[in-house]
C-alpha cells in the first residue's frame, strides 16, 4: 500500500511544481465527489460548510474528485515554531556492504499458486540482491480475513519462506488496513501476531518469519482531517504497542511503514501530531520509535537532494532512529501513480449556481435525498449540464475554485522515469545516507512494478 496523495499535508508540496501543468491545458468534464459523509468532518448539515479542499485525480480510468476535508470554522492563526536545531554530523558510519535492500510484495497469494510466477520472483530476489522481503500475509485458500485476523496457512507459507531464505532474504509478515486503528479491530490484529508466533514455533528455522510488519496508514480513514484525528492517532499507537508486546516477547522483530511527514506540523494549525499511550502524550514519531525495531519511510521522491528530496525528508527519522536504536529503511516508489490537483476553497459563498463559467468553480449540492456532493464546474457546457442536474436540489452553493496546486506523479514515482534514472537517483540517496548509523538500506515499493520497470531495459 502507499499513501494516497490527497491524504498528505499540503505544506509538503510547496515546491513540487507550480500549479497548473495539466489543468491549464484543457477544460475539465463535469465531475463530482462521491457522496460525502458529513459526520466524518463533524458537520451536521451541508449548510455548515464554509471551506474545504478536494483533489482532482487524473487516473487512467478517468478524472475523479476526492474530498480531502470540509470545515465550518474560519481559518485560525497558524502556530509557528523556531527552526529546529541543525542535525549533528553523523558518526560511526557503517560500511556500504552492511546495507540491506528491501522489497514490498503484495501478490503473495499469486506466488503461492503459480509455480512460474514464483520462480520468476525468486530469481528476481536473488538477481537484485534483495535481503529483506516485506511479504504480504494472505489468508489460506478457502479462508477470509476478518477484523484484523489473517488465517494464513503454515503449510502454504513455510515453503516460500524457506525458498526466500535459500536466496539470502529474510521475510516479514506484512499486513495493513487503515481501519485496523479502530479499537474493534485490535483483537484481530493481535490474534494474527500470535498466529505468526505459533507458525515460527512449528516450522524449521529457515521457514520462519523474521518479523511482523504493519502498513496501516490511519490518515486514510475518513475524518482524519476532521474531528477523528486524535482518536485515530491514539488508536494507532495503541495497536502498534499491543502487537509489539506480543512479537518481541516471542523473538519477532517489529516494524511499521510510515509517511515521511509524520514529523511535520499540520499545515493549518502548525501543531505537531501527537498521540497518547499509557497516559503519556508525545509526538507520534517518538511513540512509534519506542515500539519498533525498524521503520520504512514512505519517502517517495524521485530527487535525492533539495528541500523536497528524499534525503531531506528522511533526516528526522534517521536522527530519532540513531537516538533510539531503530533501523531505518528509506522507501522508493515504482507504482504508476496519477497526477493530482489540489483545490482549496474558502471565503464568501455564493448561493445557487455561478452566473457564468468564465472561471472554474466548486459547487456544493445537497440533492432531494439530502445526499451532499461537490462538483467542479469548468466551462459553459459543464455549467449547463449541472443546471439540469440540480433543478430539484435542496441546496446549491458555489465558491471560486482557486489556483490549483499540482502534485505530479513523476515527483513521487519512478514508474515513467525508467530504470536508469531510478538507479542513478537511488545510488545518490544511498551515498548521502550511508554515513547515518540508523540507515540500513533502501526499500522498493513494490515487486510487480519494479519488475516491470527493470524489464523495459
Amino acid at each position: 500500500m502507499h499513501a494516497l496523495i490527497h491524504a498528505l499535508p499540503l505544506v509538503l508540496f510547496a515546491g513540487v511544481t507550480s500549479a497548473t501543468a495539466v489543468a491549464g491545458q484543457y477544460t475539465l468534464p463535469l465531475v463530482s465527489t462521491d457522496p460525502i459523509d458529513l459526520s466524518a468532518f463533524d458537520l451536521s448539515g451541508s449548510d455548515q460548510i464554509r471551506r474545504g479542499r478536494i483533489s482532482v485525480v487524473y487516473a487512467q480510468e478517468g478524472i475523479r474528485l476526492v474530498t480531502y476535508y470540509l470545515r465550518s470554522d474560519p481559518i485560525a492563526p497558524r502556530i509557528t515554531y523556531p527552526d529546529p536545531t541543525p542535525a549533528p554530523t553523523p558518526s560511526a558510519a557503517p560500511s556500504v556492504q552492511t546495507r540491506q535492500t528491501a522489497l514490498w510484495v503484495w501478490n503473495t497469494a499469486e506466488l503461492l499458486v503459480r509455480p512460474d510466477e514464483r520462480a520468476t520472483f525468486l530469481d528476481f530476489i536473488e538477481a537484485q540482491g534483495i535481503t529483506r522481503v516485506f511479504l504480504y500475509l494472505p489468508a489460506a485458500q478457502g479462508e477470509r480475513p476478518q477484523s484484523g485476523f489473517i488465517p494464513f496457512s503454515s503449510h502454504e507459507m513455510g515453503p516460500l519462506l524457506g525458498e526466500l531464505s535459500a536466496r539470502g532474504a529474510r521475510a516479514y509478515a506484512l499486513d495493513g488496513d487503515r481501519y485496523y486503528v479502530l479499537e474493534e479491530n485490535h483483537a484481530g490484529v493481535f490474534r494474527t501476531v500470535r498466529r505468526i508466533v505459533a507458525h515460527n514455533q512449528s516450522v524449521p528455522e529457515e521457514q520462519r518469519f523474521h518479523g511482523v510488519r504493519y502498513d496501516i496508514e490511519p490518515y486514510l480513514v475518513p475524518g482524519f482531517q476532521g474531528p477523528l484525528r486524535q482518536s485515530l492517532l491514539d488508536g494507532y499507537v495503541q495497536l502498534v504497542a499491543g502487537a509489539s508486546d506480543i512479537a518481541r516477547a516471542n523473538g519477532l522483530a517489529v516494524a511499521v511503514d510510515i509517511p515521511f511527514w509524520f514529523d511535520a506540523p499540520d499545515e493549518e494549525s502548525g501543531l505537531y501530531m501527537e498521540a497518547e499511550l499509557n497516559g503519556e502524550r508525545a509526538p507520534i514519531l517518538e511513540h512509534i520509535m519506542r515500539l519498533v525495531d525498524d521503520v520504512a519511510i514512505m519517502d517517495y521522491r524521485t530527487a535525492a537532494l533539495g528541500p523536497n528530496g528524499a534525503v531531506a525528508h528522511a533526516q528526522r527519522e534517521l536522527e530519532l532512529g540513531e537516538k533510539m536504536g531503530v533501523d531505518v529503511f528509506v522507501g522508493v516508489e515504482t507504482v504508476d501513480l496519477p497526477d493530482e490537483d489540489l483545490l482549496t476553497f474558502s471565503g464568501p459563498v455564493g448561493e445557487g449556481l455561478p452566473a457564468h463559467a468564465q472561471a472554474r468553480w466548486l459547487v456544493l449540492e445537497e440533492d432531494a435525498e439530502s445526499v451532499t456532493r461537490l462538483w467542479v464546474v469548468d466551462g459553459e457546457e459543464a455549467l449547463e449540464e449541472l443546471t439540469e442536474r440540480t433543478r430539484d436540489s435542496r441546496l446549491v452553493r458555489h465558491w471560486p475554485a482557486g489556483r490549483p496546486i499540482r502534485v505530479a506523479a513523476d515527483i513521487q514515482s519512478f514508474h515513467h522515469l525508467g530504470a536508469d534514472q531510478m538507479r542513478a537517483v537511488t545510488d545518490d540517496i544511498a551515498r548521502h545516507l550511508v554515513t547515518w548509523p540508523a540507515f540500513v538500506g533502501l526499500a522498493y515499493h513494490e515487486y510487480r512494478t519494479m519488475l516491470e520497470i527493470l524489464g523495459r531495459n
